[in-house]
């Protein structure tokens, strides 16, 4: 068989298994107690998952399948008194996890690292323009 037809099979295959299996995204509100709710707003260029408050230690989770031809990225607004911020929670070329955990603190967001098992914090999008 054509070695460049079963590269082809192989991609194809491959792609398909990642496509069927769920991503989730999993957004904790970790902010100061004392600090009134968290309002979030999720969405991707397919889907708005609509507005959502979360009281101290309540989280928002959603699952999904990646876009066969790639390209998947969902991306959420965080406000609370005096703060609205928006952050990328999922860009399929950039985030290596199936299973995306996310705290938001008064110092920012961070995401659950399943290597070193620490939430390494991230820095807000805010500078890029976002609907």
């Amino acid at each position: 068989m054509n070695p460049l037809l079963l590269l082809f099979m192989f991609l194809l295959t491959a792609n398909c298994e990642a496509a069927w299996r769920s991503t989730h995204v999993q957004i904790t509100n970790n902010l100061d107690p004392n600090t009134t709710d968290l309002t979030i707003h999720c969405k991707s260029a397919d889907d708005d998952l609509g507005v959502h408050v979360l009281h101290h230690q309540e989280f928002y989770r959603w699952d999904f399948k990646m876009n066969f031809f790639g390209g998947t990225q969902f991306w959420c607004s965080f406000q609370w008194p005096n703060q609205f911020h928006w952050l990328d929670v999922f860009i399929e070329e950039t985030f290596n996890c199936r299973d995306c955990k996310w705290i938001i603190s008064n110092d920012g967001p961070s995401l659950y690292n399943k290597i070193t098992k620490v939430y390494d914090h991230k820095k807000w999008n805010d500078e890029k323009k976002r609907t």
